[in-house]
């Protein structure tokens, strides 16, 4: 039996996200870190996800460099993804666990007990991979498969191997990935957090970072690295209310996205948090905690919305969309003139 150490992860939106942090945060020290980045939002319009645009992918893209300085990013040539792994999967798990290493990659959610779309439907989505207890015949992975909140679950042996080696996954084969957790320090930039902060409130294109400065992927997800499909910063909420209106009109019974306003919230949450970090002023903090508490507000309103189909819900719901984008700005711009 072999299970790498699992933490509480800070952001978990995505599983890209609550992986990283399941991985890093055995301790405080990655919080200067933390809180210097992940304020830039953006809103992809080919797919209307919206990801920290600063840090969009640790595991993908980038040819095997990430800018998290506790994580180390390894990329096996395909070669020997797809010549050896790719009918030794369980083998090459084993391997790489035994080295205390994580592993990143797609698998069929066919065969994923766990998944809604289990002996349902065939859909590739990530993974990881964090221990393995050969006496059952069994894998630990994480992934947002309980409702789309990351879990932690087992499946066997044969399951997993099943899930790799249908023909599903041939192309996100390429994207598998090996992670190992170092040690490292970071020392909190209060000039970038400034002008992120800054850029976020004009809504201004993000050009840098590891994620923009690589060379598009080839595949179906290639869009996502031209920024020409991206809205950024507060412009955000302008898309998301405006296609809240395109379904109010549409009078077609269709599903808020909520992973969309789950990650606005946890923006908040992180917002909040880096202000008791880096500055000692409570009525500041105050206020922003009444920008939190509506996020939430509204992340609940919209589940409310997808059970009930209320219209006069997405009403409510682009009416506090305005109170967040008000009363934001307003908290930053003095945030911003004390930094």
């Amino acid at each position: 039996m072999k299970i790498l150490p699992m933490y509480e992860p800070q952001l978990s939106t995505y599983n890209v996200y609550a992986a990283l942090f399941s991985i890093i945060a055995k301790n405080d020290d990655y919080l200067p870190w933390l809180y210097s980045n992940f304020i830039s939002i953006g809103i992809n319009t080919c797919d209307d996800t919206i990801y920290f645009t600063d840090h969009f992918s640790f595991f993908e893209y980038g040819r095997g460099y990430t800018s998290c300085p506790w994580l180390e990013v390894e990329k096996p040539a395909h070669k020997l993804i797809y010549s050896f792994y790719k009918s030794n999967i369980k083998d090459a798990l084993l391997s790489y666990l035994n080295q205390d290493k994580y592993v990143w990659l797609y698998l069929d959610q066919y065969y994923i007990p766990q998944s809604e779309n289990h002996l349902k439907k065939h859909r590739d989505h990530s993974v990881l991979v964090y221990g393995y207890d050969d006496e059952q015949k069994l894998f630990h992975l994480a992934d947002n498969l309980d409702g789309g909140k990351f879990a932690k679950v087992t499946i066997t042996y044969e399951q997993l191997v099943n899930a790799w080696e249908n023909d599903i996954c041939e192309h996100f084969r390429r994207f598998f990935i090996v992670l190992n957790r170092k040690d490292a320090s970071y020392d909190f930039d209060i000039c970038k957090v400034k002008k992120q902060i800054e850029n976020y409130l004009s809504s201004r294109c993000i050009d840098e970072g590891f994620f923009w400065n690589q060379i598009a992927v080839d595949g179906p997800h290639a869009y996502v690295q031209h920024k020409d499909y991206w809205i950024f910063g507060q412009d955000v909420y302008r898309y998301v209310q405006q296609q809240i209106n395109k379904i109010k009109t549409s009078k077609i019974d269709t599903d808020l996205d909520i992973r969309v306003f789950h990650l606005l919230w946890e923006h908040k949450i992180c917002m909040l948090e880096r202000m008791k970090f880096i500055v000692n002023n409570e009525d500041l903090c105050n206020e922003y905690e009444v920008v939190s508490h509506v996020s939430l507000v509204i992340r609940n309103l919209v589940i409310k919305y997808n059970i009930s189909k209320n219209n006069r819900l997405l009403d409510d719901i682009n009416n506090k969309l305005e109170e967040v984008v008000q009363l934001e700005k307003n908290v930053l711009v003095k945030l911003i003139a004390i930094l």
